[in-house]
């Protein structure tokens, strides 16, 4: 009922104000509270969507069987994968003394690495313990844009590990085109001596 007062009083104050510098600053003051209104509401629905976000994570961590949320299970899936095919690839880049290969290798694994630690950090180890549940809920929506930056990342070296590879392949394979051209055009002389 306040409100409504205080309302009714500052229209009656309008009315009998003259026109100059005491109307200008009763709109702005007017202005101003009703931006600093806006503002409050922006912010309690920005409380309100975040909380829902943390209580839907919570309980997703809360009812998996793994202790972690689906995307980050996925997550884990295809980078425990890439960590093997990159081992097999640094054996390889060993063997044949590709240094720069090697080095990709090696950073794909710090990444992956650091990439793992951030989700298990995530992760509930104890199962069904609610506040662990919202605890990790929390950490997830807080290191959220740190494993996305480390998943840009480590998909950036898989794509150079790829055009390296596909390059080296490339190479090897005109090599052996080429060779192979020879040895026929070799047979194909010795052929003709023959006769």
């Amino acid at each position: 009922m306040s409100s409504q007062t205080s309302l009714q009083e500052r229209c009656y104050t309008f009315d009998s104000l003259e026109h100059g510098d005491t109307v200008s600053s009763y709109l702005r003051d007017i202005i101003m509270e009703t931006l600093a209104i806006i503002g409050l509401v922006g912010n309690v629905v920005q409380f309100v969507n975040f909380g829902g976000k943390l209580l839907a994570k919570s309980t997703e961590l809360y009812r998996s069987s793994e202790g972690a949320l689906a995307e980050n299970i996925n997550t884990e899936t295809a980078t425990n994968h890439l960590v093997l095919l990159n081992n097999k690839l640094k054996d390889a880049a060993t063997a044949t003394s590709d240094d720069a290969l090697k080095r990709l290798c090696e950073l794909c694994k710090s990444t992956a690495d650091e990439l793992l630690a951030a989700l298990n950090k995530v992760k509930v180890n104890d199962k069904q313990n609610r506040w662990k549940s919202v605890r990790k809920a929390l950490r997830c929506v807080w290191s959220k844009e740190k494993i996305r930056e480390l998943e840009g990342r480590l998909e950036r070296l898989r794509e150079e590990l790829n055009l390296h590879v596909i390059t080296n392949l490339r190479c090897v394979g005109i090599l052996l085109g080429n060779n192979c051209a020879n040895y026929i055009y070799g047979i194909g002389s010795k052929s003709c001596d023959l006769r």
